[in-house]
Parts: C-alpha cells; sequence; structure tokens
C-alpha cells in the first residue's frame, strides 16, 4: 500500500481534506490536471494514473500529427473499418456538424494541412475556402453495423479540439471506476469533466479575460459546478502569429478562415465533448443564432465574449456566473496600455512524465529593485508543501497561495511554454511606479532540483525593447518584450 503521507501530488483544502489534486506538464501536448475525492490518498493516485493511462490509450487513437494512429490510418483509406472508440467519435462528431448546420466540423484536415504549411504568410483564401466547400458537401458513409468509415477524398478528418473534450469524459470515467473515489474533476488543457460528489461549493471552475491570452490572463468571472462539463475555445496561447499578426486558432467550415466576430465561446454541457462542440460552433454561429442551439441541447449554457469585448451568457449560464472584484486603477508613472510580455520555455527535463504524478513546481513573479515582492505573474503546482521548494518565491509570497488557486477553463496552453503578462498592476491591483523591476523564475520537481533565474528590465520610459535569457538545460529561456498593445 502506498504511504498517503509520501503521496507527491496531495492537496488538502481545509473545506475538504479528501481531495488529491494531480498534475501532468505533458499530456495531449498541453496540461494535466485531474482532482479526486476518495478515502484515502493512494486509492486517489489509483484513480488518476487510471485517468491518465486511458488519455494515453485514447491519444494513439485520435491524434492526427502521430504516425501509426487509428486515425492517421483512416485518412489514409477510403474505407476503414474502426475501433468502437473512433467510430463513436467520428458518428458523434458528423451528428453535431448537422446540428450545428455546419458550424462545427470535423472534416477540416486538408485545411488545417494548408494553414501548417505556410510560410511567412497566411494561405490564400480562395483555396480555403474550395478545401472547405469541397469537404462540406462530401458524402460520408458511416455503417453502424461493421463500424465501416466510408471516407470520399476530399475529406481529411481532423478531431483536435473534439477528441479532447471525449477524451476528457472517458478519463474521468476511468477515474471513478476506481475503487474508493467519491467524486473526480479531469482538464485537459481547460476541458473539464466533473462528476460523483462535488464540494460543498461545487466545483468551482474560472473564466480568464478572452481578450488578454496569457496563462496569467486575470479572471473576469466564475462559474460552479456541481456535475458536467466546461469547455472554452477561440482566443489564446496557441493563437496563430503570421508576420506579426495574430489569428484565430478556430478555423471556419465555412471559409476555412480564422473566426473573426466572436473572441472566446465556454461551454456548460452534460460532457466535455459536447462543450467543445458547442464551443467551436458558437465561435463560427452568427451570434444571434447560439440561444437556439443551447436550448435545443440538454443542460447547456453558453458564456460568449465579441470581438468588442462585450459578453452575453445564455441557457444554464445565467445565474452561475460569481463576477470577479474590480481591480483597482489608481494613479501611477506606468504609461497607459504597455504591457510587458513573457515566455518560459521550461527545461526539457520538466517535461519527462513522473508515473506518481511528482509535478515540476514553477513560479513567475515580479520585485523592485529592493527585492520586494510586487506581483505574482503565475504559480504552477498549487500543493502548499511543494511550493515551499520554490523557496525563493515561497518566502517572499506565500501570503498569495490562496488568491492564486483556481481550476480555469481556457484555450489550450502548450506543454513546458508559460506565456504570462504585466501590465504594471501589483498583487493589490494597484498601478506601480515606472522603474526598474525584476522578473523571477524558480522552478522545482517534488523531491527533485531547483532552478532559479531573474532577469533586471528597465520601465523607466515607454520605449519598446526585448531581453532574454538563453535557455539552459537546467533553468529553460526566458523572453521579454516591452511593447504597447
Amino acid at each position: 500500500m502506498i504511504d498517503p503521507a509520501a503521496l507527491p501530488a496531495f492537496e488538502a483544502p481545509a473545506a475538504d481534506a479528501a481531495t488529491w489534486t494531480f498534475y501532468d506538464e505533458a499530456a495531449l501536448g498541453t496540461r494535466l490536471n485531474v482532482q479526486i475525492t476518495a478515502d484515502r490518498g493512494d486509492l486517489a493516485l489509483n484513480a488518476a494514473r487510471a485517468a491518465r493511462a486511458e488519455i494515453d490509450r485514447l491519444n494513439t487513437v485520435f491524434n492526427s500529427r502521430m504516425a501509426g494512429s487509428e486515425l492517421v490510418a483512416l485518412n489514409s483509406s477510403s474505407e476503414f473499418t474502426a475501433s468502437p472508440e473512433l467510430f463513436a467519435a467520428i458518428a458523434e462528431a458528423e451528428a453535431w456538424r448537422v446540428a450545428t448546420n455546419g458550424a462545427f466540423s470535423p472534416r477540416l484536415g486538408y485545411v488545417l494541412n494548408a494553414w501548417r504549411a505556410i510560410s511567412g504568410e497566411p494561405p490564400s483564401p480562395a483555396i480555403l475556402t474550395d478545401l472547405a466547400s469541397s469537404a462540406r458537401v462530401a458524402n460520408v458513409e458511416l455503417v453502424a453495423a461493421t463500424r465501416t468509415i466510408i471516407r470520399p477524398r476530399d475529406v481529411a478528418f481532423a478531431l483536435d479540439g473534439f477528441a479532447k473534450g471525449w477524451i476528457v469524459d472517458a478519463a474521468l470515467k476511468a477515474a471513478r471506476a476506481a475503487p474508493g473515489v467519491i467524486g473526480a474533476l479531469v482538464d485537459i488543457g481547460g476541458d473539464i469533466a466533473t462528476g460523483g460528489k462535488a464540494p460543498a461549493n461545487g466545483w468551482m471552475i474560472g473564466i480568464p479575460d478572452p481578450m488578454l491570452p496569457f496563462d496569467n490572463a486575470p479572471l473576469v468571472t466564475s462559474a460552479s459546478l456541481e456535475s458536467g462539463a466546461i469547455a472554452t475555445s477561440g482566443r489564446g496561447p496557441r493563437d496563430r502569429i503570421i508576420g506579426g499578426q495574430r489569428f484565430s486558432p478556430t478555423l471556419s467550415p465555412f471559409t476555412g478562415w480564422p473566426v473573426e466576430h466572436t473572441i472566446s465561446a465556454s461551454i456548460i454541457a452534460g460532457s466535455a465533448a459536447t462543450a467543445e462542440a458547442l464551443a467551436t460552433a458558437g465561435l463560427v454561429l452568427p451570434h444571434g443564432d447560439m440561444p437556439d442551439l443551447i436550448a435545443r441541447t440538454p443542460n447547456a449554457g453558453a458564456r460568449l465574449t465579441l470581438r468588442d469585448g462585450s459578453s452575453f451568457t445564455t441557457g444554464l449560464w445565467n445565474g452561475r456566473e460569481q463576477p470577479e472584484p474590480l481591480r483597482i486603477q489608481s494613479p501611477g508613472a506606468w504609461p497607459a496600455g504597455w504591457q510587458a510580455l513573457a515566455t518560459f520555455t521550461a527545461p526539457r527535463r520538466q517535461l519527462i512524465r513522473d508515473p506518481d504524478f511528482r509535478s515540476p513546481y514553477v513560479a513567475m513573479w515580479i520585485t523592485d529593485q529592493k527585492n520586494k515582492p510586487v506581483r505574482t505573474l503565475i504559480l504552477v503546482g498549487k500543493r502548499a508543501e511543494w511550493q515551499k521548494d520554490n523557496y525563493i518565491w515561497w518566502q517572499q509570497n506565500r501570503d498569495a497561495t490562496g488568491r492564486l488557486m483556481s481550476t480555469r477553463s481556457m484555450s489550450t496552453s502548450g506543454s513546458g511554454t508559460y506565456n504570462v503578462f504585466w501590465d504594471g498592476i501589483d498583487d493589490l491591483g494597484k498601478r506601480v511606479q515606472a522603474g526598474t523591476y525584476i522578473l523571477h523564475v524558480e522552478t522545482s520537481r517534488e523531491r527533485g532540483k531547483h532552478t532559479y533565474r531573474q532577469l533586471a528590465m528597465d520601465f523607466s520610459t515607454a520605449r519598446r525593447f526585448a531581453q532574454e535569457l538563453a535557455p539552459t538545460e537546467e533553468g529553460g529561456g526566458i523572453k521579454v518584450t516591452y511593447d504597447h498593445y
């Protein structure tokens, strides 16, 4: 039996001492967060392992970039006998294509290939429209009795977003089937599914500001789930940046071009796969069409943020929001509209999977020249015991621990890369004076190595600049730009 006291990723909130949290930096190219409420810590760890094993198994089915995956084999065949999982996912995705009048589509493989093949400028809109149109009108046949998929040559299936939700649902089922599990939450890159007994106040899910595509974007609201799922699609850390211009990662099935009129869609639904399909459709559809789609979907709600920054909710989302407190905008010399954007690329060793979820812990924070804490930008790995291994951050910022803890539904971030911003606001919501500040980056792994790097930056004047520390094997790399946005 595993000693619960030795569990590497245990988190015991005061309100619920039987909830364990497990992190993995390398799941489906993004980050995995599993929370298990169980009778004992060893049972929680076994449940988290079961969830991760199911994720790994289904990755070999749905990964369009993995040579030898079942989806790759399907896209190489005109007639294909699929596994039960692949056939069910394709059939469900095709049903959502019909239900959303084509706003969601699993048929954008060739369009995505065109975007991946570019160099320096976007693909031709005419070519994209032709590829999208050909796929849209093609006749795909699904023979349920034999699980046969007949794929016309104009269709290449791409299930990236939808499959992530589908895998989250399967991972939750695997976790809940483990002995001793009372309740569970599985979060892969912001697609979240919950089941079983929820904490006293429900599973609290934070929604970051979709206008700020960074890992540390402030929350604009939060929602409480007793059960079910939530997914967010839209602008974020995986935006395409081409020629200095930022494009949405979501492509319209009608034009093949990135959607522009809606910035973000967060969906509550009965399953993560349903939430993911609706979130994608919500980005593509005209705004007036979304309430009807949500009304036709059982146990669903939506929160959409439009290009001008306004937002609206519909369905079950109404009444679930808990607005975040406004930040204090006090006068200061920090120039309005100027932001520091920092990217930390974790050392490769941090992405090596640990069988016992001994997760890496990352802290990024700002101090003044006298080393007085100003702003904690991001804290990854929030168990207080192991935060102390980031002992430089802990000595200066331990009071910020509770404020930084949140499960977030946001557009997917990449493994091992942290994109954060600082707009001259301190931890109390006040604007700081312009001047020289120091960015600190500290990493540790539970019962493992510790690294620390810092970079001084002069923000005394409104001028564009870029600074960086080259990556090392142990410490990763840091790049900071200062610009007006």
